[in-house]
């Protein structure tokens, strides 16, 4: 069985989504699921589990920074937590 290019692609791809996931949902989700558990992010989980995995299978290739540096996942992490949590008016 040949390995094209292609299938190389697609792997690299799939690899970059699911690090997305896992270096920026999941932390996320964990400091929600502890500081606030009846915020409709965390009750709603599976939900917003799908969006995000939509948005970074669309992303990926604009967010490879936050897979390489901690510094930007950090921030990534922190500006989305303080857009869940600021008041709306």
């Amino acid at each position: 069985m040949e390995l094209s290019l292609f299938n190389i692609i697609v792997s690299i791809y799939i690899s970059t989504v699911i690090m997305l996931m896992y270096r920026l949902w999941w932390p996320t989700f964990n400091i929600m699921r502890k500081t606030h558990p009846n915020h409709t992010t965390t009750r709603w989980w599976p939900i917003i589990f799908f969006i995000h995995l939509v948005g970074f299978m669309l992303g990926a290739p604009f967010l490879w920074g936050c897979i390489l540096d901690d510094r930007l996942q950090q921030r990534f992490c922190a500006k989305y937590l303080s857009t869940l949590l600021e008041e709306r008016r």
